[in-house]
């Protein structure tokens, strides 16, 4: 590796090849999904690159597909080509630094090219839940709901998550009425509260416990995610759930997370006719989330339309 980035300082032939991966960069950006990076090499430049193309191949697929209708089309475009321009500018940054700094040493080179590609893998992870969140607002994800105890589910993603919370020395703490039946599609609800808990761990790495607590209330059954220590500022608790919030800490504070995770828990539990909120104060945080109970009016209701 080392010898393949002294020959680009020697030779400078990397100069072409950033600036063609650049270009692929802008094209992406611009919403343009039909232009390919050409590989040149083998290394972090060609790791990059493939990153690239694979995030313009995705989107040109699920277009001719018709995974969308004609009239969302455009839209689509727009808003991916909005949404993906932050990490797109992010990776061109590096790039760019590259191309104009040749004070570099090759130790230099390669780190910022390794924060590149970190940065344009999560690319891929943006697209897919891009997606995803574009099927929820023109309907066209599915939803299978059939009866779930959440005690169980979420007993289930407890033991799941158990190494997780081991790595941050947090024990998750149960206190669970049995059983909480509703209506839902439980690899849909499962993403919600695993994001949930996710989040809690991440976050809750100052306190020594994550608290998961289920219960019912009237004729909703309420599942609450608690972690304690570090917790989301008063002033944005309006806006956690809005997409790609800037200001939220549970979504910009660590690189894995595409800043989308509450926006679509949050799709995924009102389209089980639920809630979800967060709340703060002085030593914890809580997530809580309403769904109605499986014998609930409001779900009578609704099998009668």
């Amino acid at each position: 590796m080392l010898s393949i980035l002294l020959f680009f300082f020697l030779t400078k032939p990397y100069t072409a090849y950033l600036n063609e991966i650049s270009k692929g960069i802008h094209y992406l950006a611009q919403g343009d999904f039909k232009h390919r990076v050409q590989i040149l090499s083998n290394d972090e430049f060609s790791d990059i690159a493939q990153s690239i193309n694979l995030a313009s191949e995705k989107l040109e697929e699920a277009i001719l597909r018709g995974d969308f209708s004609e009239s969302s089309k455009d839209q689509l475009v727009v808003n991916l080509a909005h949404d993906l321009r932050t990490p797109l500018t992010s990776v061109l940054g590096y790039l760019d630094l590259i191309m104009k700094d040749e004070s570099l040493n090759k130790e230099q080179v390669r780190h910022y090219l390794t924060i590149a590609f970190t940065k344009s893998q999560r690319l891929e992870r943006l697209i897919d839940e891009l997606f995803e969140i574009t099927k929820m607002n023109y309907g066209m994800l599915p939803i299978e709901k059939k009866p779930i105890d959440l005690s169980e589910l979420l007993i289930q993603l407890k033991e799941e998550l158990y190494p997780v919370f081991e790595q941050n020395d947090l024990i998750a703490r149960m206190n669970m009425t049995s059983p909480l039946s509703i209506m839902g599609d439980g690899e849909l609800l499962a993403r919600v509260f695993e994001n949930l808990l996710i989040n809690a761990n991440r976050y809750g790495y100052e306190g020594q416990y994550v608290d998961i607590n289920g219960f019912i209330d009237a004729e909703e059954v309420v599942i609450q995610v608690i972690n304690y220590g570090d917790i989301i500022p008063p002033d944005e608790l309006p806006h956690i759930f809005d997409m790609l919030y800037t200001g939220d800490k549970a979504r910009t504070h660590q690189e894995n997370s595409t800043g989308l995770g509450l926006f679509i828990a949050k799709n995924i539990v009102e389209q089980h006719n639920g809630t979800i909120t967060a709340e703060s104060d002085l030593i914890r945080m809580i997530f809580a989330v309403r769904l109605p109970m499986e014998d609930s009016q409001e779900v009578k209701n609704l099998r009668e339309i």
